[in-house]
C-alpha cells in the first residue's frame, strides 16, 4: 500500500511539472492585435527554453522571441506553438540549431534567426519548415553550409545571409528551391560559379553580392556573362574585385573579358606583367588635414564631400538599411489617422506594422521642424536635408524609434544627451557631415544599437570609453575622416564585428588598450592609411599577423619609409624595418629604462618580439669572455704557488733564528757556571737536549 502511494505521489509530480502555461491567458507575454493579426511578444523575458509553456489553439499569431537567452535549440522546442505563422528569435546568442528543432511549426511562413552566433546549417537544420517562405539568418557566425539544408523548403522565397562568413556557397544548394531574393552581402565570397549554382535560380529577381573579396580572375567569367544576360528588371549589387592587385577597385560590369582571363585570350597569364607604380590601384597623395570644404551639391539633392580626399570604395560598405528585404516586410500605406509630417511620405513597415517616416531631401532644417512629429515612428529617414545642430530635446518622445538616418547633412554639433530616449534604435546614420570629436555623452541612451556610420565626417578626435554606452554594437564605420589615433579603452565594453578604419591618416595603431580589445572582431577595414614602416608599426604588425588571412580587408601598404614605399608591411620582416629590436643592449640603457628600449614606444606588456642578439656578435663575444677566463685562473695558480712558496720560506728562517738564538743562551751559561768537565758536558742541563725536546 505505501509503495502504491509513493508511486501515485511521483505520477502527480511529474504531471504538475509538464503542466504548459498559455502565454497569452496567464499574461507571461503580451499579447495583442495589430490589423486582425495576434502577436504574441516575449521579448527580453529572460527565456532560456520553451517547453512550459504554449500559445493559443484557437488562432494564428506571430511569435516574437527576441532578446532572449535561448541559446541552443533542441528537438520540438515549438511543439506547444504550433498555430505560429512566423517566428522572431534574434539577439538570442543562438549558436546551435539540433535538427528538429522546428518540427510543428508546418505553418510558419517567415523565420528570423538573424543577430545570432550560428556557425553552421545542418542538413535537417530547417526540418519541419515545410511552408517556409522568408528566411532571415544575417550577422551571424554562418560559414558551413550543408548543400541539402534547403533542399525541403520547397516554399523558399527569400533568403538573407548578408553579414557572415560563407566563403563559398556548396553546389546545388538551391535545387528545387524558388529563391527570388537572395542577399550574400558582407561575406569572404571569391568566386560564384554558375553550374550549381547560378543556373538553379533562375527566377531571381534581386540578388545582392557587395562587400565581397571577389577574386577577378578566369572563374568569375561565368558570373560576368550570366550578370550581362539577366533581364533588365532585376536588382543587382555591385561586383567589385578584391585581386589581383591589377585590377583591385575594379567593377566586374566594367571589366573585359581578358582582363579577367588572359589565358582565355590566347595570352599565357604568367607572362602578364606586373602592374607599373602608375597603374597599380591608389587613392593618390594624401592631403594634409584641414577643414577647408570643397563641397559640391549632387544631383540627387544631397551632399558630395570633396574636401580633396578621395570617395571610398564601396566594396565594404553596408549601405541598404533594415527596411523591405532585410526587415522582411511588405510596406502598406499608414491608416489615416496616422501622423505623419507635412511633406514627408510615410508607410507600414516591419512585421510590427510600425510607422516608416521618410523625409529625405525635403529641405529640413531642424529636426524641430517636423510637424507633426511623428513620435511612433519606428523609421525616420532625414537624409540629404539642411540640419546644423541636433539638439538635446528635438528627439525627445521618439521611443519605438529603430532607425535613424541623419546622413548627408550639414551637421557639426550633437548636444549630450540627445539620444538618451533611444533606447530602441538599432541603427544610426550620421555619415557625411562635419563632426569632428566624439565623446561617449553624445551616445547616452543607445544600449542597443547595432550599427553606426561615421564615415565621411571631419572627425580628428575621439575621446576614451567613447562607444562604451553602446555594449550591442556590432559594426562601426569611421572611414574617410581625420583620425590620426584612436584612444586607449576606445572599445571598452563593446563586442564589435566589423570596424572600418581605411581611408584615414594612421601611421600605426597602438595594440594594448585598443586593439586588443576588439575580442569578437570577424573583420576590420585599414587600407588607405599612410603606414610609416619603422619600429612603431612592430607591434601592430604582430597582431595583424595573429589574425586570420580573411579577417583584414585589402592590403596594408607602407607609406614611409621610402625603401618599403607601397609595400604591404605584413610581408616585410621585422628586423629590416626596426633593426634596433635585434641590436644587442647595453647594461646602461637596461639600468636607466628598465623596462623596454625608450624608441620603440610601447609599454611592457606590448606585442614586442624579445630582443635577439646576432651570432656575428655572440660568438666573438663568448671567445673573449672563455680567453679572459683562462688567464684569470691561471694568474690566480701563479700567485697561490707563489705565496705558499713565500711562507715556507718566512718559517725555515724564523726556526734557523731560534736555534741560534738557543745555542748562545746554553754557550753563555755553560761557561759562566764552570760546569765544564774534561769528560763533557754538565749533565744537569742538558740544552741541547732542552732545544730539542723543544723543538
Amino acid at each position: 500500500m505505501l509503495l502504491w502511494i509513493v508511486l501515485l505521489k511521483a505520477a502527480l509530480c511529474v504531471a504538475i511539472g509538464n503542466v504548459t502555461r498559455d502565454v497569452c491567458k496567464e499574461q507571461i507575454c503580451s499579447c495583442n492585435a495589430i490589423e486582425g493579426d495576434l502577436h504574441i511578444d516575449c521579448e527580453k523575458r529572460s527565456l532560456t527554453n520553451l517547453h512550459h509553456l504554449t500559445g493559443p489553439s484557437s488562432q494564428f499569431y506571430h511569435l516574437l522571441l527576441h532578446g532572449n537567452s535561448l541559446s541552443r535549440l533542441f528537438p520540438n522546442e515549438f511543439a506547444n506553438f504550433y498555430n505560429a505563422v512566423s517566428l522572431h528569435l534574434e539577439n538570442n546568442g543562438l549558436h546551435d540549431i539540433v535538427p528538429g528543432s522546428f518540427l510543428g511549426l508546418q505553418l510558419v511562413k517567415r523565420l528570423h534567426i538573424n543577430n545570432n552566433k550560428i556557425r553552421s546549417f545542418k542538413k535537417n537544420t530547417f526540418l519541419g519548415l515545410d511552408d517556409l517562405k522568408y528566411l532571415q539568418a544575417d550577422f551571424n557566425l554562418l560559414r558551413d553550409i550543408d548543400p541539402s539544408v534547403f533542399r525541403d523548403l520547397s516554399k523558399l522565397e527569400v533568403l538573407i545571409l548578408n553579414d557572415n562568413l560563407i566563403s563559398a556557397l556548396p553546389i546545388n544548394v538551391f535545387q528545387n528551391v524558388p529563391i527570388t531574393h537572395l542577399d550574400l552581402r558582407g561575406n569572404r565570397i571569391k568566386t560564384l560559379p554558375y553550374e550549381g549554382i547560378l543556373e538553379q535560380i533562375p527566377g531571381i529577381v534581386e540578388v545582392l553580392l557587395e562587400d565581397n573579396p571577389w577574386d577577378c580572375n578566369c572563374d568569375l567569367v561565368s558570373l560576368k556573362e550570366w550578370l550581362e544576360n539577366i533581364p533588365q528588371n532585376v536588382l543587382i549589387g555591385r561586383v567589385i574585385c578584391e585581386a589581383p592587385t591589377r585590377l583591385q577597385g575594379n567593377d566586374l560590369n566594367e571589366t573585359a573579358e581578358t582582363e579577367l582571363c588572359p589565358s582565355k585570350s590566347g595570352m599565357d597569364s604568367s607572362l602578364v606583367a606586373p602592374p607599373t607604380q602608375d597603374e597599380t590601384p591608389d587613392r593618390g597623395p594624401r592631403p594634409t588635414p584641414s577643414k577647408t570644404s570643397g563641397v559640391t551639391e549632387s544631383h540627387s539633392g544631397g551632399r558630395g564631400h570633396d574636401k580633396g580626399r578621395p570617395k571610398a570604395r564601396e566594396n565594404w560598405q553596408l549601405k541598404t538599411k533594415p527596411t523591405a528585404i532585410a526587415t522582411g516586410a511588405v510596406e502598406r500605406e499608414p491608416p489615416a489617422n496616422s501622423t505623419c509630417p507635412q511633406s514627408c511620405d510615410c508607410k507600414l513597415i516591419g512585421t510590427r506594422q510600425g510607422l516608416g517616416v521618410n523625409c529625405e531631401g525635403k529641405k529640413i532644417e531642424s529636426v524641430a521642424n517636423l510637424k507633426p512629429k511623428p513620435l511612433g515612428a519606428h523609421e525616420l529617414n532625414l537624409r540629404d536635408n539642411n540640419i546644423h545642430t541636433i539638439r538635446r530635446n528635438q528627439l525627445r518622445g521618439y521611443h519605438s524609434l529603430n532607425l535613424l538616418d541623419l546622413g548627408g547633412n550639414n551637421i557639426k554639433m550633437i548636444e549630450n544627451g540627445t539620444f538618451h530616449n533611444l533606447t530602441e534604435l538599432r541603427w544610426l546614420y550620421m555619415d557625411k557631415n562635419y563632426l569632428d570629436t566624439l565623446m561617449a555623452e553624445m551616445f547616452v541612451g543607445l544600449q542597443n544599437l547595432e550599427y553606426l556610420s561615421l564615415e565621411y565626417n571631419d572627425i580628428q578626435l575621439i575621446m576614451p570609453s567613447t562607444f562604451s554606452p553602446m555594449p550591442n554594437l556590432r559594426v562601426l564605420f569611421l572611414n574617410n575622416n581625420l583620425l590620426k589615433a584612436l584612444p586607449v579603452d576606445a572599445f571598452l565594453g563593446v563586442s564589435l564585428s566589423k570596424i572600418s578604419l581605411h581611408n584615414n591618416y594612421f601611421t600605426y595603431l597602438t595594440v594594448p588598450g585598443v586593439l586588443d580589445q576588439l575580442n569578437s572582431i570577424i573583420q576590420i577595414d585599414l587600407h588607405g592609411n599612410p603606414w610609416d614602416c619603422t619600429c612603431n608599426i612592430v607591434p601592430f604588425k604582430q597582431w595583424t599577423d595573429k589574425l586570420g588571412a580573411d579577417v583584414i580587408v585589402s592590403d596594408l601598404k607602407c607609406e614611409s619609409p621610402e625603401q618599403f614605399w607601397k609595400r604591404d608591411f605584413r610581408r616585410i620582416r621585422n628586423d629590416l624595418m626596426c633593426p634596433q629590436l635585434y641590436e644587442k643592449i647595453s647594461p646602461t640603457s637596461l639600468s636607466k629604462n628598465s623596462t623596454y628600449p625608450a624608441d620603440t614606444g610601447t609599454r611592457p606588456n606590448s606585442y614586442l618580439e624579445p630582443s635577439r642578439v646576432s651570432i656575428s656578435v655572440l660568438v666573438p663575444g663568448l671567445l673573449l669572455v672563455f680567453v679572459t677566463s683562462a688567464f684569470t685562473v691561471v694568474g690566480m695558480l701563479v700567485f697561490i704557488l707563489r705565496n705558499r712558496k713565500r711562507s715556507k720560506r718566512r718559517d725555515g728562517n724564523s726556526s734557523a733564528s731560534e736555534i741560534n738564538s738557543l745555542q748562545t743562551v746554553c754557550d753563555s751559561s755553560y761557561w759562566h757556571s764552570g760546569a765544564y768537565h774534561a769528560d763533557g758536558p754538565h749533565r744537569g742541563y742538558d740544552c741541547g737536549a732542552h732545544s730539542l725536546s723543544d723543538k
